[in-house]
């Protein structure tokens, strides 16, 4: 596996997007539902307006960068996400069982199945 430098610009690029999410927190938390979510994130960068906020955040509160904040919350969605795959495993797994042992079923296919 090769290990990349990283660019000094990219570092300013990834602290503007983390300020951008900064800027809206209080909206984007608000949000319950993934499809609300996805809806708010294609159009929210365009209600940005003040650049110097948002300059603000990337190199003030965004510094030094939140590592540590970074990592704990990373290590707290990680699990969620993993409860969540086991959770659908599970259903895929029943799923499949079901399908053999019922012969009413048989001809049933998973989305996974019909993408393949």
């Amino acid at each position: 596996m090769e290990c990349r430098q990283e660019k000094p610009e990219g570092r300013v690029i990834f602290r503007f997007a983390l300020a951008l999410f900064k800027y809206k927190e209080e909206e984007i938390l608000k949000l319950q539902d993934s499809m609300s979510i996805f809806k708010y994130l294609r159009y929210f960068t365009r209600t940005v307006l003040d650049a110097r906020k948002l300059i603000s955040i990337a190199f003030g509160d965004l510094n030094p960068f939140p590592l540590r904040q970074i990592r704990n919350r990373r290590a707290c969605h990680l699990e969620k996400v993993r409860l969540e795959l086991m959770e659908l495993e599970a259903m895929r797994e029943d799923f499949l069982r079901e399908r053999e042992t019922n012969p009413d079923k048989r001809d049933l296919i998973s989305d996974d199945e019909e993408d393949g």
